[in-house]
């Protein structure tokens, strides 16, 4: 879970967070596991005595199903702390990509109930897709992923790694394009990038995978002056004349950075070590967020082991921020690249890490 400690001033709260990503793959499709976040707001006597959930605020979100064919359609249920007070509650829902996830503004939970179940729409897709559904109220918030398949099955695969990428004007950036194939499947497959808006280049390296089709391209994107600041949805596809397939590449350019400082570490809880991070930052502001967990301690791209975030936007500002990963405690040859708004942590060793 992901809890948030926040400090201002002389009196020190402390904002944390805990991640469970995304893993696996098989028979030549990406097969990905449901990643669940939470938090809340902890003064630092919350934090020295534990009591973390002594307020109403939302403990999860569980997703039915949390896999599922595009145009399908999902159960979204948010459950408290603790029975909501009064007339009930308000809980607010957000999608991080709206246009492939509709989710309702908000879900009332009636008084003295622990929990409220919505439905959810969902749109095709051409491509194995992550959509981060958050739940928020009060100070507290809570998440997970939806995971959307294609409805059509194909020889081959395409994705990106990360998905969402954020540049500052005048910069440069990069991400994998990863190619998969089926068993059988032997040709080359020709890749290029649609939807590119005006100021901004993207080349890729190589533009070709060879036969039999699987293989890893580097992006780069670069990003001029004039490029305007905002959100854009490029399409890198791959095809073998005959048959496509596309993946979705999130765009960020910012006009200025968020000045953001990384301090990798280890979080305690309930007698283990989860793998984490410090985040402060100079320019307040509502950045996305993204963190990637590797096996080994040199941020190996092909040894992934979990991600979270998927550039879900989050107001960081007058406060840090502790995050940390769930799912492999207290194992120490892992690293991890932790990402806010255009500023990327260095490889962070999980080998030599110190307490957080």
């Amino acid at each position: 879970m992901l809890i948030l400690h926040k400090h201002m001033h002389a009196s020190r709260i402390v904002l944390a967070g805990a991640l469970l990503g995304l893993a696996g793959c098989g028979s030549g499709s990406q097969v990905m596991n449901s990643g669940n976040f939470s938090g809340t707001v902890a003064t630092q006597s919350d934090r020295a005595t534990g009591t973390l959930t002594s307020r109403t605020g939302v403990a999860s979100v569980r997703l039915s199903p949390a896999h599922l064919i595009g145009g399908a359609s999902t159960e979204i249920t948010v459950i408290l702390t603790q029975p909501a007070p009064g007339d009930g509650i308000a809980v607010q829902l957000k999608s991080s990509d709206a246009s492939v996830v509709a989710t309702p503004a908000t879900v009332t939970i009636p008084s003295g109930q622990t929990s409220a179940t919505v439905a959810a729409s969902t749109s095709p897709v051409s491509a194995a897709t992550a959509v981060a559904i958050s739940a928020l109220y009060g100070d507290t918030v809570a998440g997970t992923s939806l995971n959307i398949a294609p409805a059509t099955t194909s020889p081959f695969t395409v994705a990106i790694k990360p998905s969402t990428v954020t540049i500052a004007t005048g910069h440069s950036g990069s991400t994998k394009v990863t190619t998969k194939v089926t068993s059988g499947f032997d040709e080359a497959l020709h890749l290029t990038v649609s939807k590119v808006p005006a100021g901004v280049s993207v080349t890729l390296t190589p533009s070709v995978i060879p036969a039999p089709g699987a293989g890893t391209s580097n992006a780069h994107i670069a990003v001029s002056e004039s490029a305007a600041p905002g959100t854009y949805s490029l399409r890198v596809k791959a095809s073998d004349g005959t048959t496509s397939q596309s993946a979705t590449l999130t765009l960020d350019v910012a006009s200025s950075g968020p000045g953001a400082t990384f301090q990798g570490c280890w979080y305690q809880q309930d007698g283990n070590r989860y793998q984490g991070v410090t985040i402060s930052v100079a320019n307040p502001g509502t950045y996305p967020f993204n963190a990637v967990l590797y096996y080994g301690a040199t941020c190996d791209p092909n040894n992934w082991a979990d991600e979270f975030g998927f550039g879900t936007p989050l107001s960081f500002g007058g406060f840090d921020w502790i995050f940390w990963f769930t799912d492999f405690a207290n194992q120490s040859d892992m690293s991890a690249f932790w990402y806010v708004g255009n500023d990327k942590s260095k490889c962070v060793s999980y080998a030599v890490a110190p307490d957080c």
